[in-house]
């Protein structure tokens, strides 16, 4: 029995030996080749995960709150609450929600912590006080157009972030004082705080009608300290005339105070030699400012020797146009 069945095991090992050295058929399935000895594995594959799409534009988050300007003039401080490739939409204290199309949107300017709890954002006009600059400048492509005291009108644009240039003409050109004067201006911040600067006013007359054309002018280095709401400017300049400069500096002591939404508290003080005896003069008053539009209103003061006094002197309107930047 016993030799009956290790015949029979001998005989199916004989078996499957031989099936397996058999050829395949055509057309069969081929059974995996076994790798040589001390080939290692291949890598194994991993699987691609879908990607997500961000709805809405680089730098728009769903929470920040933003100063919303539209084509058509309208503007408003509101939360970002949902955003598409067609349209915004904001939640506003005085509007409620508000959608606006991304083809009406103008500029959407994202505030700071401190603009959002105070409610509302900076209106940007901190390049000058009255008549005198700050170390603040135009940002490139910023520009202001200004109406002096009614007759005299000044453009100022920003060529760069640093540099910007400014022309002061008489309303009706040469009408009266055939004259114009240029304002360049060049400022680097230091930190987010304080900028200095530097620049010149440089007036000169045509010599139209006949007359002989003179130039004058002051050159002059500033420091600014503070926001584009509330600020306070020390300066120093130099007159010149006829090829020859000023022995004697001009120092001015200004400041830009904002007291709410739309009133800012302006002042420049300047101290010179003024008829040989020394003293002060300058201007004080108030400006009603947005980001667009603003109008100023001031008096002149001064005292010197034993005189002084307190006079209506000084108004403005000023538009600034481009795409202003709010900070």
């Amino acid at each position: 029995m016993r030799k009956t069945l290790t015949l029979l095991a001998l005989t199916s090992l004989a078996a499957l030996s031989a099936q397996a050295q058999r050829p395949a058929l055509p057309g069969a399935p081929q059974p995996p080749a076994s790798p040589p000895v001390g080939t290692p594995p291949p890598p194994m594959r991993t699987a691609e995960l879908p990607t997500a799409s961000v709805i809405g534009h680089p730098g728009e988050v769903i929470g920040q709150t933003y100063t919303v300007e539209t084509v058509g003039g309208t503007q408003f401080n509101g939360v970002l609450r949902a955003a598409s490739e067609e349209a915004l939409t904001f939640e506003t204290r005085e509007l409620g929600t508000v959608t606006v199309p991304r083809l009406s949107l103008r500029q959407l300017t994202n505030q700071t912590p401190e603009q959002a709890r105070r409610g509302f954002n900076y209106v940007g006009n901190s390049t000058h006080m009255f008549l005198a600059p700050t170390a603040r400048n135009l940002h490139q492509g910023e520009g202001e157009a200004q109406i002096i005291n009614i007759f005299l009108s000044e453009v100022n644009y920003g060529i760069t972030d640093n540099i910007s240039l400014g022309l002061l003409v008489p309303v009706i050109p040469f009408l009266g004082i055939p004259a114009l004067a240029i304002t360049p201006k060049f400022s680097v911040p230091l930190n987010d705080k304080l900028r200095v600067g530097a620049g010149a006013l440089y007036g000169f007359t045509t010599g139209l009608g006949g007359s002989r054309s003179e130039s004058a002018g002051v050159g002059y280095g500033l420091a600014t300290y503070g926001s584009a709401d509330t600020n306070v400017t020390l300066g120093l300049g130099y007159g010149f005339a006829g090829g020859s400069v000023g022995s004697t500096p001009v120092g001015i002591v200004g400041a830009n105070v904002r007291l709410s939404r739309l009133f800012t508290l302006v002042n420049e003080t300047y101290l010179a030699d003024f008829g040989q005896s020394g003293g002060v003069a300058g201007l004080a008053g108030l400006r009603y400012a947005t980001p667009r539009f603003s109008g100023s209103l001031g008096a002149l003061y001064f005292t010197a020797r034993n005189d002084g006094g307190i006079y209506p002197a000084y108004l403005d309107v000023a538009f600034r146009f481009g795409k202003i930047k709010l900070r």
